[in-house]
């Protein structure tokens, strides 16, 4: 395959927005944060889970959302990252998963994600452990999530089975909220990813290959494509992600930042110098799958894992 630097559609104003995606704040809740949880139950500061093939963490101080994923022990994507959902809030800035704002006039204070419920459940079964760091295994895992960002509120859930991880989030408001963008959901996928392709339903739209070195990185947005496939060369190993749900009322779009050494990050982009309308309640929805293969098929086996996807999408499960 012919190398290529991803370049793909760059807005001059979105190009602004991937700087700030670099410099996310990760740190403990405050303790009035932390008081009004335990009220609730007990919070993890990190929760390690292996469930089948795949073992990924949720982190307490990013706000208890995905991080860091290895399929059979080879890295899919960073831990060094924000996943989960982010609002780049107009005037404000951005907020949500590990992305904190300084509260003016309060030195030191900063403006969270306020996380309301949280829950777990290993095979169907809750999880109660009054521990700062669980380690969980099983054949099943969810985790449910409800917090707010601002007048937006959310409902979050991570499940992975049969080696699928799934995540969805419903957004919904009862007073306008006006925004520059939207981050759904974002995945950090590992350095050392060395190959991508993106496709839509007819197959494969766009192909290349990973920066192995830049003086900055690379940015692009894919307008068209609802699926994103990396490969890992050297380990044979490989992942797809779906986009299997999205309100029909907005654009949703794929917008990438290829950072060697850092990651390759993939996020799902809406509402772009748009308000989100009062009474607006829509979902967001994506599915992860894994594969090993030879470098010479692994596009074959990627689109052929999209079979395994499209039926979550028509089950709706």
């Amino acid at each position: 395959m012919k190398r290529a630097v991803i370049n793909g559609l760059v807005l001059a104003g979105i190009v602004l927005q991937f700087c700030s995606m670099f410099c996310f704040a990760d740190e403990p809740q405050s303790p009035a944060a932390t008081a009004s949880l335990s009220a609730i139950s007990q919070r993890p500061d990190l929760v390690d889970c292996e469930i089948g093939n795949v073992t990924f963490r949720i982190d307490g101080p990013k706000l208890w959302t995905l991080s860091g994923l290895e399929y059979r022990t080879h890295s899919i994507a960073t831990s060094d990252s924000a996943y989960g959902t982010v609002l780049n809030i107009d005037g404000a800035g951005l907020l949500g998963t590990a992305h904190f704002l300084d509260v003016p006039g309060s030195p030191g204070k900063v403006e969270k994600e306020l996380v309301a419920d949280l829950q777990f459940f290993v095979n169907d079964a809750p999880v109660n452990h009054n521990l700062s760091k669980w380690s969980l295994v099983g054949t099943s895992f969810r985790m449910k999530r409800r917090s707010t960002i601002r007048a937006v509120r959310l409902e979050s859930e991570v499940s992975v089975q049969n080696d699928v991880l799934m995540e969805t989030v419903r957004l919904q408001t009862t007073k306008e909220t006006r925004l520059k963008l939207a981050y759904p959901l974002m995945y950090a996928w590992s350095p050392k990813m060395t190959d991508y392709v993106f496709g839509d339903d007819s197959g494969i739209v766009k192909r290349g290959q990973f920066l192995v070195t830049a003086p900055k990185p690379g940015e692009g947005l894919e307008r068209t494509a609802r699926w994103m496939a990396v490969y890992d060369s050297a380990s044979h190993c490989g992942a797809v992600c779906q986009l299997l749900q999205s309100p029909a009322s907005e654009d949703v779009w794929f917008q990438y930042t290829d950072a060697p050494g850092v990651y390759r990050k993939l996020r799902l982009m809406s509402f772009s110098e748009k308000a989100m309308p009062a009474g607006f309640d829509g979902t967001f929805r994506a599915a992860i799958t894994f594969f090993i293969a030879e470098p010479a098929v692994w596009e074959a086996t990627a689109v052929g894992r999209l079979q395994d996807l499209k039926g979550l999408a028509e089950t709706g499960q």
